[in-house]
């Protein structure tokens, strides 16, 4: 049998490694995603050279977004790490580049990819490994790509000879001069963060946060700068030809040394002699003469055909009112010529600068969709800009929560991620680009559904999923960040309990680094009797600073007296009796209870905890000590624990399954190997005598008789965010990885197969449509929700 499963994961593996050379099918196209739109951070906006109706996107939780209507709608184009990189070919309007660790090609708009570089032939192992399962690849190519792992960071697609492709790779320069069938390397002094090929003559510039390059598509030939020590190092670089007079222009950012944290007093410069000589812009706004305080910039981009019309990205911009109070400003500015003369495009702010404080405003030129009335007001951080290479009059710009594009240069602003309607509910354009963790169907209404999500709270539909509202009227303001779960009450019509927590991203190792993350943990339950259209938070006895990421109810204690449990990941496990109007901590027999993520309860009443590994932070300080997962059981309401053994290996597990028709059947599921630098940080590991990989048994592992004994159905290598057994179809059952696949069983676990369609790299849960049996919902981290058949390949 061991042999048999090694057999199908070595195939189902590299189906799933080489995702990007398949061609989507009907049934694969068939997915759709769900949600409201938006809600997360994106960046590299990058458009096509032939129309300002095409352009890519990147989200930071690894999906691309394409869209050939002007953002009306996308599709998804995902790769392992996500993309960090895109080109359009100048010449071929049907022909696109993604950037990861490999570079893949589209010559079809889209449609179908084939992958170029490193060539398939030289591949000779691809895995995923870490705490958040990073792609990596070994090739025959080259030794720098076996230690480095690095992804390619520029590609520039030649508007002269476009069979020529030059790529920046860690800091290396790759360049193909037949079109992707052979390669050659450079290597530089550090990698490489942009290029400009000039149209007229034989150069092409490249830029990094040290030199300047000149290489000579003719003859090979490549020479260096060193960019003066006063601009040096440079942080973000853009350039193009100006139509009003064919003149090269380039701009840069250098930020000097930070005295505000990441905010670094940052100056503009422009060259228009390649770079021989570099002047400072010093326009009174850009250099907020009348603030005193030189600003914060991130980002500047300018139209490679149309270079005058440049954008800046501005972060932190201080005013000052004439009874001194300080005020802080976000947002972008724009010049028409080249730097001469700078106005604002998009101001926002005006108030403390501090995350989740609604003291400011947001910009007044924005047409907005939802986040204007959620977050408008925060301090909101711009991300990126990118600019249309034939008209400076459009760009898009992005921030924490939002996609928006001007056509008019600045003037005015429109969201390009969600759909408005009357009712002041919002529909995904399918720029889905936050994380999700349960789908909850109202029992007494089928037409309502719940959405938990990170960073954007509670979301709700009245219409199947095909618009959506926020709803977090009676959260504390504080705790709105992330609802984990949710659970209806099955006899009482609009009785609902929440779990909330101002902390996102648990139970990923980064969030509990710090010894002092436990004081910024706030948290707790919160009930709703409208259907969740407003909550009232209940934490007598849990206390505040209690980050819920799971509750669960009793469907037979009484309605109206519920017993509930709730899991606290810096505390253990809560138990009221009473509706949840008073909890108890109920954790005797937990060894460690923090990191307890998340409950499960069977039909005969046995109560599962799964606690996942943290570091220990002994006597408040940072170290190498950390603490195992576990997996725990209590036959009497949480009275008392004992813990399951498992295997003999350490195990970080996820998320626990019981099958409704055999509660003696459980199903456990597990995170392969992860490095102590994901639990305790880079820094700390290497100054406590190195970093080490700590051997976790992944996978998924069922026990048949209710954690006596264990056996393991999934290969170590397998990154399981949870399992789903399906009520309705005896011995189906359903995992999620962060593997870029998710999996079906039909004969409880023995042998699995890869469900078609779904490739996006960190999925959480698969959830039973209870609307439409055949269907299902994958819930992810970073791509909101996928919804589709459950067919497998």
């Amino acid at each position: 049998m061991f042999c048999e499963l090694g057999i199908v994961w070595a195939f189902l593996f590299l189906t799933t490694c080489n995702n990007p050379n398949q061609k989507l099918t009907n049934a694969e196209d068939s997915w759709g995603r769900i949600g409201p739109g938006g809600g997360g951070s994106t960046f590299i906006p990058t458009f096509s050279y032939h129309t300002a109706d095409e352009f890519i996107v990147r989200c930071d939780m690894t999906g691309s977004y394409l869209t050939v209507n002007g953002g009306e709608s996308y599709s998804q184009v995902n790769v392992p790490n996500g993309a960090a990189a895109y080109a359009f070919d100048p010449i071929d309007r049907e022909t696109i580049y993604v950037g990861s660790n490999k570079l893949i090609r589209s010559k079809d708009g889209g449609n179908t990819w084939e992958q170029i570089f490193p060539p398939k032939e030289e591949v000779v192992e691809e895995y995923f490994l870490g705490d958040h399962a990073n792609y990596h690849l070994r090739t025959k190519l080259s030794e720098t790509d076996n230690v480095d792992n690095s992804r390619i960071q520029m590609i520039r697609i030649d508007p002269v000879k476009p069979e020529n492709i030059y790529l920046g790779k860690g800091d290396r320069f790759i360049c193909s001069f037949n079109a992707g069938k052979s390669w050659h390397e450079i290597s530089l002094d550090t990698p490489l963060i942009y290029s400009y090929a000039s149209q007229t003559g034989d150069e092409i510039y490249l830029f990094t946060h040290k030199s300047l390059f000149v290489f000579n598509r003719n003859d090979k030939s490549l020479t260096s700068n060193t960019l003066p020590e006063y601009m040096s190092s440079i942080a973000s670089v853009t350039g193009g030809v100006k139509a009003e007079d064919g003149k090269v222009v380039f701009y840069s950012l250098h930020q000097r040394e930070s005295t505000q944290n990441e905010f670094a007093p940052t100056d503009v410069f422009l060259t228009e002699d390649f770079g021989v000589s570099w002047n400072r812009i010093d326009s009174p706004l850009i250099g907020n003469e009348e603030g005193g305080e030189v600003p914060s910039y991130s980002q500047i981009a300018c139209a490679e055909n149309d270079a005058a019309k440049v954008y800046l990205i501005a972060n932190r911009y201080l005013g000052e009112e004439e009874d001194g109070t300080r005020k802080f400003w976000y947002g972008a500015l724009a010049s028409a010529d080249a730097g001469e003369h700078w106005k604002w495009v998009w101001k926002g702010g005006g108030g403390s600068g501090q995350y989740g404080i609604k003291d400011g405003l947001d910009a007044e030129n924005l047409e907005d969709a939802w986040v204007k009335e959620a977050f408008g007001g925060e301090y909101i951080r711009l991300i990126d800009v990118g600019v249309y290479p034939e008209d400076g009059n459009v760009a898009i710009v992005t921030d924490w929560y939002r996609t928006m594009k001007t056509m008019d240069g600045g003037k005015s602003w429109k969201e390009v991620y969600s759909q408005s309607h009357e009712d002041k509910t919002y529909t995904s354009r399918g720029m889905d680009v936050t994380t999700s963790y349960g789908v909850h169907f109202d029992p007494w209404d089928s037409s309502h559904l719940a959405v938990s999500f990170t960073d954007i709270g509670f979301h709700h539909s009245y219409n199947e999923g095909e618009s959506w509202k926020r709803s977090i009227a009676g959260v504390p303001g504080r705790w709105v960040n992330t609802c984990y779960w949710m659970v209806f009450d099955p006899s009482v019509r609009g009785k609902v309990w929440s779990a909330w927590s101002s902390m996102h991203d648990f139970p990923r190792g980064k969030m509990t680094r710090s010894p002092k993350w436990k004081e910024h943990a706030l948290g707790g339950v919160c009930l709703s009797v409208d259907g969740g259209d407003s909550w009232e938070p209940l934490i007598e006895g849990m206390g505040s600073d209690s980050p819920v990421t799971s509750i669960v109810l009793d469907p037979f204690s009484c309605p109206n007296h519920r017993t509930l449990y709730a899991s606290v990941y810096s505390k253990g496990v809560y138990k009221s009796t009473d509706d949840g109007h008073s909890w108890t901590l109920m954790n005797q027999g937990i060894e460690d209870p923090t990191g307890s993520f998340e409950l499960s309860l069977s039909e005969n009443g046995d109560l599962f905890l799964v606690v996942c590994p943290t570091p220990k932070h002994s006597d408040g300080k940072q170290g190498r000590a950390y603490s195992q997962g576990a997996v725990y059981k209590s036959v009497n309401g949480a009275e008392t624990w004992e813990q399951l053994h498992v295997t003999e290996q350490a195990i970080f597990p996820n998320g626990m399954a019981v099958d409704p028709l055999n509660p003696d059947r459980l199903y456990l599921a597990c995170w392969s190997d992860i490095f102590l630098s994901d639990l305790i940080g880079a820094d700390v590991a290497r100054e406590t005598g190195g970093n080490e990989l700590i051997d976790m048994a992944g996978g998924v592992w069922t026990s048949a008789d209710s954690g006596k004994t264990w056996e393991q159905l999934l290969d170590n290598d397998l990154y399981v965010y949870d399992v789903t057994v399906d009520p309705y179809h005896p011995g189906r059952l359903y995992c999620c990885t962060f593997n870029q696949a998710a999996y079906r069983s039909d004969d409880y676990g023995h042998s699995w197969h890869k469900i078609k369609g779904y490739d996006f790299h960190w999925g959480h849960r698969v959830v039973i449509d209870e609307n439409d049996l055949d269907k299902i919902y994958i819930t992810t981290f970073g791509s909101s929700v996928w919804h589709g058949l459950s067919a497998t390949e």
